[in-house]
């Protein structure tokens, strides 16, 4: 074969031509070479063909290569040649590409091929950094859809076994509400209990406390109803009853909120907390509570709740989690949390436009930004709303779902669960300039993992990642809106120290490196 490299370029169209003597000449079609080697970035090149005493036509599917200034030619009267210009787009897929050229003869019907090679874009270059070490992350999952609240979108055993057994989406967190009569906490044990058969971490928020220990004396809220000092103990006692309640019943309560939202007062179920009753709750009353204690759980993340509690020498003591809803924004690193040695869990948020996109894979890509977010501002875990619901994990029949059919965002949640979980987030390059490429990495007893979220409608191409050590073996998944969690190429380099990675549109790859 006749490899050459073009680069870009413009020649005039040569016409060759000689007189046809009669019964001398037989028709003919020749090409100039039989392969054409590019470079990855775009530009234009060219070919010849040269025939004799007949017509040719150039025959190609859709591809990189466009604008063929000639797509037939020839004459049966005379012989010359044809240069054929034609322009080639940027390759940034990461991997070599072809195209083939059919040229064919119009009289004899004989056919000749050009192969078109263009090579890959260059990799970029991103090293895995283990000596920068951040936090650990203890798993991620969603709400326990409460019996008092829903009807026919509540979940079963098999929708648990789903989202939380082997070879499921590798969910480990379940949040579960509390609710403020005891009489009606037998009714989510059953899901609780399979949960925790399948490895589930189960902790607890009250929407409210009962109603006779409120300013209001309703349930409701609404009407600015607030816990009353004097009920604080009783209300220790109510937490610890339903940790009680469920560890007779076989469920183990790792850690109970002392409320769901204190700064959001709907008409539902709900209590009001200022950030000096949270503090006086937690220094003087809170050592009570049997289990981890989270506060505060905000409507999105105002510091202004935990401020208090972590800078009291006495209240930091009986905090164990900083819990935060993302209602409204409010993302963002907690160095003041960080510096005590306490866990950052988002506890509940959901995206929803009460529409057939809530399903879609776009919307799920968005899910990916925030729990990178998330997790680039140091979080500890990712808890979504409810589990089963359209604009959720698992479909409940409404906005077109199948009851019980696994969404997209399930597949997003899944890539970080399965990757991240278990493991300490680590340093590693970013691409500057490039927000639609959202990438981290986590460091395991036997592994390295990267979660790499291209949002972007076009190819990243090829990144190389270095490696601190040498690996033994590479494995990789990737998930896009026509596929999920399939097996994806990763090309490891001879030393073991780097591996290659091509990435696609609207795609998120999980790459697992064993040491």
């Amino acid at each position: 074969m006749n490899r050459s490299i073009f680069m870009i370029f413009l020649l005039p169209l040569l016409f060759l031509g000689c007189k046809k003597e009669e019964g001398t000449m037989a028709p003919s079609v020749e090409v100039s070479e039989d392969e054409i080697v590019l470079t990855h970035s775009a530009g234009k090149a060219e070919f010849a063909v040269r025939w004799a005493f007949t017509e040719w036509e150039l025959e190609t599917a859709d591809g990189f290569l466009s604008d063929f200034t000639f797509r037939q030619g020839g004459s049966l009267t005379h012989a010359s040649t044809t240069r054929i210009q034609f322009t080639y787009a940027e390759n940034t897929t990461g991997e070599e590409r072809t195209q083939e050229l059919t040229i064919r003869d119009r009289t004899t019907g004989a056919e000749q091929q050009i192969t078109v090679v263009q090579s890959s874009k260059p990799p970029v270059t991103l090293v895995v950094n283990p000596a920068l070490k951040y936090q650990h992350i203890t798993g991620f999952g969603g709400m326990l859809n409460p019996a008092i609240w829903l009807g026919g979108n509540q979940l079963t055993e098999e929708d648990i076994t789903v989202l939380y057994g082997e070879g499921g989406l590798g969910f480990k967190m379940l949040r579960m509400m509390i609710y403020a009569d005891p009489a009606q906490w037998d009714r989510d044990l059953a899901i609780a209990k399979k949960a925790q058969s399948l490895g589930a971490r189960i902790f607890g928020s009250p929407w409210t406390p009962p109603a006779h220990m409120k300013s209001s004396k309703q349930q409701a809220g609404g009407n600015g109803g607030y816990l009353l000092p004097e009920f604080y103990q009783d209300y220790v006692d109510h937490l610890n009853a339903f940790v009680d309640y469920m560890a007779d019943n076989g469920v183990t309560i790792e850690a109970v909120s002392i409320q769901n939202e204190p700064d959001w007062d709907p008409e539902y179920d709900a209590c009001v907390w200022t950030p000096e009753q949270i503090l006086a709750f937690m220094k003087d009353y809170a050592q009570g509570i049997k289990v981890k204690v989270i506060a505060a759980e905000a409507v999105n993340f105002k510091k202004e709740f935990t401020d208090p509690v972590l800078n009291d020498a006495v209240a930091v003591q009986h905090l164990d989690i900083v819990g935060t809803h993302l209602y409204g924004g409010g993302l963002g690193d907690y160095p003041l949390a960080r510096q005590h040695g306490k866990e950052i869990w988002m506890t509940e948020h959901l995206h929803n436009t009460n529409s057939s996109n809530d399903w879609s894979w776009d919307q799920a890509l968005m899910v990916g930004e925030e729990i990178y977010g998330c997790m680039d501002a140091n979080f500890n875990a990712y808890i979504y709303w409810y589990l089963k619901r359209y604009y959720s994990m698992l479909g409940d029949g409404d906005q077109g779902t199948t009851v019980g059919q696994l969404l997209p965002r399930s597949t997003i949640t899944a890539h970080y669960a399965q990757y991240a979980t278990g493991r300490q987030r680590i340093g590693i390059d970013r691409i500057a300039g490039n927000n639609d490429f959202l990438l981290t990495a986590y460091e395991g007893e036997h592994d390295f993992t990267l979660v790499l979220q291209n949002s972007a409608e076009t190819h990243l191409g090829g990144l190389q990642f270095a490696l601190p050590v040498d690996v033994s073996r590479v494995e990789a998944i990737e998930s896009t809106a026509e596929t999920t969690m399939v097996d994806k190429h990763v090309a490891l380099s001879a030393d073991k120290k780097s591996v290659v990675i091509n990435v696609g549109a609207k795609s998120i790859i999980s790459i697992k490196l064993l040491k």
